[in-house]
């Protein structure tokens, strides 16, 4: 009984209940066309990201604003170096894309 179902001496993550429009970015400012849209809905419900909530301009209650584009938020990702705080849509735009990473400027 409970919020973790218990299998064999294994604990197994109950997902939260995250709506699905919460899942996907409305307000990106670049498109992103190397984000797999499966996998970013799986983090966010499995917890491992915050979801894409709907951003207000002010405090409203709202404890947290992202750095990078000032919106107010009910949670946010948190870096694990210095726990600073950035919204999942934020977040997206600043990962390196896949051709950064294959290295655009080796010889």
């Amino acid at each position: 009984m409970g919020n973790v179902a218990i299998s064999v001496g294994r604990r197994r993550r109950r997902w939260p209940e995250v709506e699905e429009r919460l899942t996907q970015p409305r307000r990106l400012l670049r498109q992103l066309s190397d984000v797999d849209s499966g996998r970013l809905r799986r983090l966010i419900r499995s917890g491992d990201l915050a979801p894409c909530f709907d951003a207000a301009e002010d405090d409203a209650g709202l404890d947290e604003d992202c750095p990078i584009c000032f919106y107010f938020y009910p949670s946010l990702n948190r870096s694990k170096c210095c726990g600073k705080g950035i919204c999942t849509e934020c977040f997206l735009q600043l990962m390196p894309s896949k051709s950064s990473k294959k290295g655009v400027f080796q010889h």
